[in-house]
């Protein structure tokens, strides 16, 4: 499996996907597929997220569904999220709809 990284100083207008895991520290405006999404403090992303595992330290909206979802401190989420397994932490700011379990 690989590792990708989208870095700051990029923008991506449309969807990604792959195996493996991505890390996004610039811009997305599209859908994005992978097995491990990590959006870091730099990152921004609207569009929709499908991933077994997915973190968030920077701004999302949209809609997201995973296995494992991680909001990180300071994260901005505007989200209507299915998911599993959810960890929120401390001053992660949180809008949207949550469905949460099996």
């Amino acid at each position: 499996m690989s590792n990708s990284i989208i870095s700051s100083d990029v923008v991506i207008e449309g969807n990604i996907t792959g195996k493996g895991s991505i890390r996004i520290d610039g811009n997305v405006n599209g859908n994005i597929h992978f097995d491990d999404v990590h959006i870091a403090s730099s990152g921004v992303v609207t569009g929709d997220i499908n991933a077994k595992n997915f973190i968030n330290e920077g701004n999302f909206n949209g809609n997201a569904t995973a296995e494992d979802t991680q909001l990180k401190v300071n994260s901005r989420n505007t989200i209507k999220l299915t998911t599993k397994s959810l960890s929120v932490e401390v001053s992660a700011e949180l809008k949207g709809k949550i469905k949460c379990g099996s």
